[in-house]
């Protein structure tokens, strides 16, 4: 995936075509050099612990099976922020099922409509020139 990010032409060809002060093309290097870090730092992490790849069930091996504490606790809290009002089943079911039904909607919208117009388009190019 990084090797990716940085050899995408759409988005490279794109980029050169503004000012390197332009907050789109900030945002973009952001992006590439943050995946880039979280990349590099998973791969020097899975580095350290190349043992439990054959003996993933061995005590040193224990933390990779455990989630992540603090990152579950923060995921309950919004979760629970977000969904914690006390609707009814039938009513927490319809609102899912109509959640669905708007997506659904957007999406047959965006492949019916806008795919065969413009392709697959990043949509960069049209950027700041309306």
């Amino acid at each position: 995936m990084t090797i990716s990010v940085w050899f995408w032409n759409d988005i490279n060809e794109e980029l050169n075509e503004y000012r390197i002060s332009h907050a789109l093309t900030t945002t973009t290097k952001v992006w590439r050099w943050s995946i880039t870090f979280i990349s590099f730092s998973f791969l020097i992490q899975s580095l350290n612990n190349i043992n439990c790849i054959s003996f993933i069930n061995s005590a040193a091996c224990e933390i990779w099976l455990k989630p992540a504490t603090n990152f579950y606790l923060i995921l309950k809290n919004l979760f629970n922020f977000l969904f914690g009002a006390s609707f009814s089943q039938p009513v927490a079911k319809f609102l899912g099922l109509f959640a669905l039904l708007i997506y659904t909607l957007g999406l047959l919208q965006w492949a019916i409509i806008k795919l065969p117009k413009s392709g697959r388009n990043s949509g960069f190019s049209n950027y700041g020139r309306d």
